[in-house]
């Protein structure tokens, strides 16, 4: 019996993933958000992942280890040592809230506080890992340690990550 899981991907892989998968013959479904982006130079209209790494797929679970083996693929999200299904009626009200283009903001309850460890993951210092010094809803300044000098770097939230997910990323 086909059910919609959700698949977790390597970060910035998300479109990749989401062709193979469809090339692969399965039904894949990668909710976007088009955003502006800034560079020093331009702006520009970008299409993003609404849920950064995670790509949904409509599938027999016996079809998981075949979808592990395409490149990007990290795992599927499990529960209780089973894996989780996703209700089709969540899907699709991803599907019509992407349709209408509403103009959406991601709430996910684990923004990074003042002092927590977080890794960069955009821009020039990604892959530094440093601590939240202050931040607002738009921007953090981190300290960078491993650099061994205080140096407060502003980001944007989306470019970093918080290190209860360092450790899972690193880990599989």
């Amino acid at each position: 019996m086909k059910n919609w899981f959700a698949l977790y991907v390597q970060p910035r892989k998300e479109k990749v993933v989401e062709k193979e998968l469809l090339r692969n013959n399965y039904e894949a479904f990668l909710p976007i958000k088009k955003c502006l982006r800034q560079w020093k130079d331009r702006k520009k209209m970008v299409e993003m992942p609404l849920i950064p790494s995670y790509v949904f797929v409509f599938i027999e679970v016996k079809d998981m280890w075949d979808i592990l083996k395409i490149n990007g693929c990290v795992k599927f999200v499990w529960f209780d040592k089973k894996p989780c299904p996703i209700p089709q009626y969540q899907i699709e009200s991803l599907k019509l809230i992407q349709e209408n283009e509403i103009d959406i903001e991601l709430e996910n309850n684990i923004r990074p506080n003042q002092g927590d460890m977080v890794k960069i993951i955009d821009g020039p210092f990604e892959g530094l890992v440093g601590v939240v010094k202050r931040g607002n809803k738009h921007n953090f300044a981190v300290r960078i340690d491993s650099l061994e000098v205080d140096i407060l770097v502003v980001l944007e939230e989306s470019n970093i990550i918080r290190a209860e997910k360092i450790d899972k990323i690193e880990n599989n």
